[in-house]
């Protein structure tokens, strides 16, 4: 084997690439559906809530498959799983803009949207990943995880030219088709683990012996579900979560009630995607040299911040773009911190299931976050309420993930 320090980015460059432009579908739900809000406000004549209440039921219906998905991916391997999501992904997006007006067709076809979220969400490219880099595996995480910084930074601009030109069907049917073009043919040709490989050698005939399946050293399913490590990394991303979900497809419509046409607030709202980017490559960088329980404590942390000058109320746009470069850190942080975490307290043995419980996790706040934030809002008749609700529950995420033992040196010969 290849010990080299850069011998892994050699090799292997290419896959870390292909997986953020395949993950980054995941982010159409809530960074993509934010410019849509008002417009089908007033299409349908639907309250704040009764809109959210779609991409509730997107991600309660991971709450019942998420470790599946998990244990197919630990199974069969992440190749298969993505190429099929990233085409349900995209088309299930794509068909909001066929809605009818009835909330029961709104609820049916985010469901279909939820059974395209189980299978990109990020244990399915990360799995992937973790077969060839270990070194620089917290960079390559990163660069991987920065897929979502793509979706923050182009679809709300995608989207809000397409419904101001043509309207807001046409914004969801150009939004899921542009990214269906773009994924899957990469994540086709250059998307490919140890596994996919070998079984391809395989299938042209070469190096038939090398398919023997090598067991990842970890944790099984139920040893990890025990540990004190799960029970923190799992109330993190609760935290994580809720706040993701609910101010992804809330910030666009809250940075209009500031007095931001829409252009304006999509422009702004994208700040917090280039910022997720750079965030997470920096975080990889950070996460093969620092503990990544510090570095997860400070970044959830940065949504207290953003929340608090949203509330101040601060005249001009600089508190704003301040608030959405904390959001953003913290967005392209967290999830790199938690699945680097994941993999050096649990091993690889069963990962993706094992990530998948903590998804699972967080799924139900996520599923609840939305139509709770919908209500706030009603009631309210501002985000008020929603911004010092996140103020308290990523106070509660920051201590849990902040705290959080060192990793068994087995799993992390790596980790410091």
């Amino acid at each position: 084997m290849n010990t080299a320090p850069n011998a892994e980015w050699r090799r292997y460059w290419y896959l870390p690439l292909a997986a953020a432009v395949g993950f980054s579908t995941i982010g159409l739900q809530s960074y993509g559906l934010s410019p849509f809000v008002t417009h089908i406000e007033a299409e349908f004549g639907w309250s704040r809530s009764d809109v959210m209440l779609g991409l509730s039921i997107s991600n309660f219906v991971g709450v019942f498959l998420n470790i599946l998905v998990g244990m197919i991916v630990d199974r069969f391997g992440p190749r298969r799983v993505a190429l099929t999501g990233v085409v349900v992904k995209s088309g299930a997006f794509a068909l909001l803009g066929t809605a009818t007006g009835y909330l029961f067709n709104w609820l049916f076809l985010w469901f279909l949207v939820a059974l395209g979220i189980v299978l990109v969400q990020a244990t399915v490219f990360t799995a992937a990943v973790a077969t060839r880099f270990d070194r620089h595996r917290g960079s390559a995480f990163a660069v991987t995880l920065s897929g979502t910084g793509l979706t923050v930074m182009l679809a709300p601009i995608i989207a809000t030219w397409l419904i101001t030109d043509y309207g807001w069907r046409v914004g969801f049917f150009g939004v899921g088709v542009v990214w269906m073009l773009v994924t899957f043919p990469v994540c086709w040709f250059y998307f490919r683990d140890a596994r996919s490989e070998r079984r391809g050698k395989v299938v042209a005939g070469e190096a038939a012996p090398t398919v023997a399946p090598v067991e990842q050293p970890g944790m099984t399913l139920r040893e990890g579900l025990r540990t004190r490590a799960f029970v923190q990394l799992a109330i993190s991303f609760v935290a994580y979560s809720f706040y993701n979900m609910t101010m992804a497809a809330n910030l666009i419509p809250l940075l209009m009630e500031t007095g931001q046409d829409q252009v304006s607030a999509a422009r702004i709202f994208g700040v917090m995607g280039i910022v997720g980017i750079i965030a997470r490559l920096s975080v990889g960088f950070l996460l093969d040299r620092f503990p990544g329980n510090i570095i997860g404590g400070i970044s959830q942390s940065l949504p207290i911040i953003g929340c608090a000058l949203l509330l101040t109320d601060l005249p001009g746009v600089l508190p704003l773009i301040a608030a959405m470069v904390a959001f953003g850190i913290a967005t392209g942080a967290e999830m790199d911190v938690t699945i680097y975490l994941a993999t050096r307290h649990f091993g690889l043995r069963s990962f993706a299931a094992l990530f998948g419980a903590v998804i699972t996790c967080g799924a139900l706040a996520a599923a609840a976050g939305p139509v709770i934030a919908g209500a706030l809002h009603d009631v309210m008749g501002n985000y008020d309420g929603l911004l010092y609700l996140v103020i308290g529950i990523m106070s509660i995420g920051a201590l849990a993930i902040g705290t959080m033992p060192r990793p068994p040196a087995k799993y992390a010969s790596l980790a410091h």
